[in-house]
C-alpha cells in the first residue's frame, strides 16, 4: 500500500512512534526513523527489515536537526511526515510550573515540527504532493486536566500551527492533519497511578478501557493512504468517546 513511500518518523522509539513504525513497516514503506536516546524497539525492527533507517537527534538541538534533515534529503526525498515525540509527563501545580518548563515542550512538539516541515516542503511542492501528520491529544478538546499544563498548552501551539500549514499548503497537495488520542496503554503513562487509570476508563463510553498505541497508528496509517486524500486541517480523535466534537 505505501511501498514507494518515504515517511520520516519523529518518536519512533516511543509508545505510540513505535506503534506506527511497526505499521508502517509492515506496509513496505521505507522508513527514516529519529530518537533521541533509547532505540531498542527500532533497531530491532531495523534488524528484522528491509528498507528502514534510524537516526539519533536531539530534536531541541536546532543546528543537529537541520544538519540531519539535510543529509537525509541527500539521499532522498520524504513523502509523508509523522511527528510523535514526547517528555515523560511531569504533574505539577501550574504555580510551580516555569516558563523553562513551557519552552522545553514548545521546542520539542513546535518548534522541530516546523523546522522539519519548512526543510520538507519545497520538495513536496515541487512534487505536488505531501502529507504531515502531528500527534497531539485528546486535551486539546474540552476540559484539560490539572497538573500538566504545560504540556497541554505545547500541545495546544502544535494544533495551531498545524491547522495554519494546512490552510497555506493545501493548493500545492499538501495535506496537513493531527490525531489526538485520549489516554494510551504506553510507556508514557505506565508511572501514572491506577486509580487515575480506572477512573478514566470508567468514563471511556467504548468498553470502558483505554486506547491501545495500535488503534492509534491505525488512524495514522489511513491518513497516509490515498483513502485521506481529500482530508486536511482536521484533528482526528481517537478516545473511544471519551471526547467528542
Amino acid at each position: 500500500m505505501l511501498k514507494n513511500n518515504h515517511i520520516l518518523i519523529t518518536g519512533a522509539n516511543g509508545g505510540i512512534g513505535f506503534a506506527i513504525t511497526k505499521l508502517l513497516a509492515d506496509q513496505n514503506a521505507k522508513l527514516t526513523l529519529l530518537y533521541h536516546e533509547n532505540n531498542q524497539n527500532i533497531e530491532k525492527l531495523k534488524n528484522e527489515s528491509h528498507g528502514i533507517e534510524i537516526e539519533k537527534v536531539d530534536l531541541a538541538n536546532t543546528t543537529a536537526l537541520d544538519k540531519l534533515i539535510t543529509s537525509i534529503l541527500e539521499k532522498h526525498p520524504i513523502d509523508v511526515f509523522i511527528h510523535c515525540p514526547a517528555y515523560p509527563i511531569q504533574h505539577r501545580d501550574i504555580m510551580k510550573t516555569t516558563w523553562n518548563d513551557f519552552q522545553k515542550q514548545f521546542d520539542l512538539q513546535t518548534k522541530s515540527f516546523f523546522q522539519i516541515s519548512k526543510s520538507l516542503i519545497p520538495q513536496m511542492k515541487s512534487k505536488k504532493y505531501g502529507k504531515i501528520v502531528s500527534i497531539l491529544t485528546s486535551y486539546v478538546v474540552g476540559k484539560p486536566p490539572n497538573g500538566i499544563v504545560d504540556y497541554v498548552v505545547g500541545k495546544y501551539s502544535l494544533l495551531g500551527l498545524t491547522k495554519c500549514m494546512a490552510t497555506e499548503l493545501g493548493s500545492f497537495g499538501i495535506r496537513v492533519n493531527s490525531v489526538s488520542p485520549s489516554m494510551v496503554n504506553t510507556p508514557l503513562t505506565d508511572p501514572l497511578p491506577r486509580k487515575l487509570k480506572e477512573i478514566t476508563e470508567s468514563q471511556i463510553p467504548l468498553e470502558n478501557r483505554l486506547a491501545e498505541a495500535s488503534e492509534v497508528a491505525e488512524v495514522v496509517l489511513f491518513l497516509c493512504t490515498e483513502g485521506a486524500n481529500y482530508i486536511t486541517g482536521e484533528n482526528i480523535l481517537v478516545t473511544g468517546g471519551y471526547s467528542m466534537h
